[in-house]
């Protein structure tokens, strides 16, 4: 169960954060539709990410 738990949790955080430094990281050199991307207000991206961990790991929980 720990591995599902790691494969529905544990890669998306980590894709989410790499994600998240690259932009941080490269903003100027980011191609014109991911700066675009990059300027908008993030709550709607953020609570989405948020509500996709927070199921899957009641998912998991109710699994067990």
């Amino acid at each position: 169960m720990l591995r599902e738990l790691v494969l529905a949790i544990g890669i998306p955080l980590v894709l989410l954060l790499l994600a998240v430094l690259a932009m941080e990281q490269w903003r100027d050199q980011l191609p014109a539709w991911l700066q675009r991307l990059a300027e908008r207000p993030s709550w709607l991206w953020n609570t989405g990410i948020g509500l996709i961990i927070g199921l899957s790991l009641l998912r998991w929980l109710l699994q067990r």
